[in-house]
């Protein structure tokens, strides 16, 4: 077990789910946890607290400015699920656009061999089948841009297709992950994603509502995993444990992957 005495490490999403799990799984082992989120997280689990909207890139970038110096590591685990609230070009800003302000924000800022941790899903697996649109929407940088790009290729809120704004901001952040490789290298950084299926969180019901009741039956056949589980998979990945894992998706999910994957073999 990696102990992280002394380190410093970004948490966001902390005030629930898979969030608060991991930085009460960080602080345990020593780690000091600041936490962004858009409600305080409690107490115990973390050591500093910055108010945080990461579907505004504004009040991401006011945020990065107030974290020190010398950050061992950042768990982007916030994110929003497909739900009646939302549209789109909102959905895409939280999931992956904020996200990635925030980490390019934080570059100058990281201790060498830091790591990043991108919180993905195994509803962005078919990111590899859908680079072209990829690449176009990879280029956005504001909401005005993504929202005419969510328009221009008929993005939907419901469903599992490439044209949904769940799976397509999943496979951004994929498609990001991987691409990211050889700047991370330049800075220093190792950036993983970890892609997970059902997760017992607040959230979990929209997901089901969302991606229809065939996807909901295959989420219930493999097993709805505890947040604790998959937030020890993110805590070995900053550890120095897994300092050789660099540029990888790495699917937790009970084999929601391989049962996919045999699926698209016939």
């Amino acid at each position: 077990m990696s102990a992280f005495n002394n380190m410093r490490f970004v948490v966001t999403g902390a005030a629930s789910g898979i969030g608060r799990a991991a930085a009460s799984l960080l602080k345990e082992r020593g780690a000091h946890i600041i936490a962004l989120d858009l409600k305080e997280p409690d107490g115990f689990v973390i050591d500093d607290y910055i108010a945080y909207d990461q579907g505004d890139l504004e009040s991401v970038v006011q945020a990065a400015a107030r974290i020190p110096e010398h950050i061992d590591g950042l768990l982007n685990i916030a994110g929003a699920p497909p739900s009646p609230g939302l549209n789109p070009e909102d959905l895409l800003m939280i999931n992956f656009y904020g996200l990635r302000s925030l980490t390019t924000h934080l570059n100058a800022k990281f201790s060498p061999g830091a790591a990043v941790i991108n919180m993905s899903s195994h509803a962005g697996h078919r990111w590899r089948e859908n680079v072209n649109i990829l690449n176009n929407f990879s280029e956005a940088e504001s909401l005005n841009d993504v929202g005419k790009l969510a328009r221009r290729y008929e993005i939907v809120m419901d469903g599992l297709g490439d044209h949904s704004a769940y799976p397509l901001s999943k496979q951004l952040l994929n498609y990001w992950t991987v691409v990211s490789f050889p700047e991370c290298e330049k800075f220093g950084l190792r950036m993983n994603a970890v892609s997970a299926a059902g997760v017992q969180t607040p959230i979990l019901n929209d997901f089901l509502t969302s991606f229809g009741e065939e996807s909901a039956a295959r989420i219930r056949s493999i097993g709805v995993a505890p947040a604790h589980a998959i937030a020890q998979s993110l805590v070995f990945l900053v550890s120095e444990q897994s300092a050789w894992i660099k540029g990888a998706i790495i699917p937790v999910d009970s084999g929601a992957l391989a049962l996919a994957t045999l699926k698209s073999l016939g």
